[in-house]
């Protein structure tokens, strides 16, 4: 009985240690701001469709806050921004 109980013990700790462990990686962005906020941003991070999510991504950073928050990437001012984020990596 007493090796039972410590099974059954083990197999809920483990089972309890998993169940909050996200397995699948997702898109980082849930919402997006389509707003012009050039001026608050202190850094801007691209990133690119992968396994894990199929759109592009922007993530932009505030000015003192350090808030991230996720841009539109169909709004006319942040296609300015990814069209500057892509030439200052080209060689």
């Amino acid at each position: 009985m007493n090796c039972r109980m410590v099974s059954v013990f083990m197999l809920l700790t483990f089972i309890t240690l998993t169940a909050g462990v996200s397995v699948e990686p997702h898109c980082r962005c849930s919402g997006v701001e389509s707003r012009r906020i050039g001026k608050m941003i202190a850094s801007v991070e691209l990133i690119r469709p992968n396994p894990h999510c199929t759109h592009t991504e922007i993530i932009a950073t505030l000015k003192g806050s350090g808030q991230q928050i996720c841009l539109d990437t169909k709004a006319p001012w942040v296609m300015k921004v990814i069209e500057k984020i892509i030439a200052n990596r080209s060689p």
